[in-house]
């Protein structure tokens, strides 16, 4: 085969495309280098208060209404603290924020006999968490619920059980942080999360 004769079929063929000497067109270029250029000033001149690997750095203070950071302090009240950001921190993930929870997953709030039922069951309930059947407004829920005991001060805890009594159309009155104190000191020994229905059901 002649490798110098070029046939009729490849005549009528286009030449390969070529970049030429700009493969980049040059305004995308000066584009790309402006947003860099941009970038790097801005990364060197903006002044962040916190590194952001540090997270949320808020202190109990921090979530106090300012009028009300003496009495919360003190441990007077849970209703001197807003319970709505530890409820979003801490609850919403499982129990949504509209306290719906998860059919047939995790319970809801609103409604629930046991948010709104004695603030010291519900403060023992926050305390050390839940495992085994749970029956919410006749439904009956298997999971596991985690102790915030070790996480949350009694104000807090007190606090955020106070807005979950207070939300969804619940109607209940707040729970007070001495209320929790109690709770946690009758309960000091205990390890173990409480046992749903069969442990609960005495308490009510």
């Amino acid at each position: 085969m002649d490798a110098n004769r070029i046939s009729e079929q490849e005549k009528r063929e286009h030449a390969d495309p070529s970049e030429a000497g700009m493969p980049i067109p040059l305004g995308i270029f000066a584009l790309v280098a402006g947003m860099v250029l941009f970038g790097a000033y801005y990364i060197v001149t903006d002044r962040q208060p916190l590194a952001s690997e540090l997270g949320d750095q808020r202190t109990l203070e921090d979530l106090l209404p300012k009028a009300a950071a003496p009495a919360a302090a003190s441990g007077k009240s849970g209703a001197a603290l807003d319970g709505a950001p530890i409820y979003a921190a801490r609850c919403a993930a499982c129990h949504q924020p509209t306290g719906a929870g998860l059919p047939g997953v995790f319970p809801p709030l609103a409604g629930s006999e046991w948010v709104t039922g004695k603030d010291e069951v519900l403060a023992k309930i926050l305390l050390h968490g839940v495992t085994g059947d749970l029956t919410v407004k006749g439904a009956t829920f298997k999971g596991a619920m985690p102790a915030f005991k070790d996480q949350l001060k009694d104000e807090e805890i007190a606090a955020v059980a106070t807005h979950m009594r207070s939300q969804w159309g619940n109607k209940a009155s707040p729970v007070a942080a001495e209320v929790v104190a109690k709770a946690r000191a009758e309960t000091s020994s205990r390890t173990a999360p409480l046992n749903g229905d069969a442990e609960l059901a005495a308490l009510k």
